[in-house]
């Protein structure tokens, strides 16, 4: 079941994402100034919504699995 996009973000979900964004700079994916417009805004997001748009360009990535 989908997540409600207005749900208010915890401070765990925005370390998830700021783990997840580092994971795809790191392989690549994205360069410094976008890594780093991402991790601004991962920061300081209010809602779960705001964080899902910050990865939805990007595949997923199982952060157990990283080396």
């Amino acid at each position: 079941m989908p997540r409600n996009p207005r749900i208010r973000a915890s401070d765990a979900d925005r370390d998830k994402a700021a783990r997840l964004l580092a994971a795809h700079h790191a392989a690549g994916r994205l360069d410094a100034g976008e890594f780093a417009e991402r991790m601004e805004a991962a920061l300081v997001a209010k809602t779960v919504g705001e964080l899902d748009e910050l990865l939805d360009d990007l595949p997923d990535i199982d952060l157990y699995e990283l080396p």
